[in-house]
């Protein structure tokens, strides 16, 4: 299946490079480059089969977490891959917590760029990566996330598959006391399912049933 690609970046030069490298990937009519997030939405409509999104974080008007967020509203199954100047832990924390799937150092080279690229069209890169010039790291650890003791509790079970009625029945709640915490998880983690939570829990280190993780519904 031919996937397109939607590139955001305002430099000139770093955009130019990222054409070039797409258009090797999905081809010339399957890349389209914008620089800022206000005409990339507007864009949208007219992309077929968007594949992935690379995203600056740096951008002019609305920044690149808000948009992150954004296009994660507007195209959920769409991967964003995040270019940043930048290699400081906080900015990757609150980009992969807002929903991009990838943070990467625009220090990284082309070949690990192209690789992350193929993986993510082709379903093979499915956990949130942070990816530095000189290699990977994990997205951070639990204390990071700014939960509280019985949201990570939650948060927990949650990851190893329960329901919020069974959660509750563990943690002696009512059930509406366990739907407000894992909503709040959810705005915490950046996510909008249960999915989306568990990968997020995955990548923290926490602990995962064999079983998987329940279906994706809403809290």
């Amino acid at each position: 299946m031919t996937h397109s690609a939607l590139i955001i970046e305002d430099h000139p030069l770093y955009r130019g490079a990222l054409i070039l490298l797409m258009q090797a990937i999905v081809g010339e009519a399957g890349t389209v480059a914008v620089n800022s997030a206000e005409e990339g939405f507007r864009r949208l409509a007219t992309i077929a089969d968007l594949g992935v999104i690379l995203l600056d974080l740096g951008l002019p008007g609305l920044d690149g977490i808000e948009a992150i967020v954004a296009f994660r509203r507007l195209c959920p199954a769409v991967p964003i891959i995040v270019v940043s100047a930048s290699d400081d832990r906080q900015d990757a924390n609150r980009a992969l917590r807002a929903g991009a799937r990838v943070f990467l150092s625009k220090a990284a080279s082309t070949e690990i760029l192209t690789d992350i690229v193929r993986r993510l069209l082709a379903g093979a890169l499915v956990e949130p990566e942070w990816i530095t010039a000189t290699g990977r790291r994990t997205m951070g650890s639990a204390t990071d996330l700014k939960l509280t003791a019985r949201q990570s509790e939650t948060l927990v079970l949650l990851s190893q598959g329960h329901t919020n009625k069974e959660i509750g029945l563990r943690l002696g709640l009512a059930e509406i006391t366990v739907k407000v915490h894992v909503s709040a998880i959810f705005r915490v983690l950046g996510v909008v399912n249960r999915t989306q939570a568990v990968l997020a829990a995955r990548h923290l280190g926490l602990c995962v049933d064999a079983d998987g993780p329940a279906d994706a519904a809403s809290a």
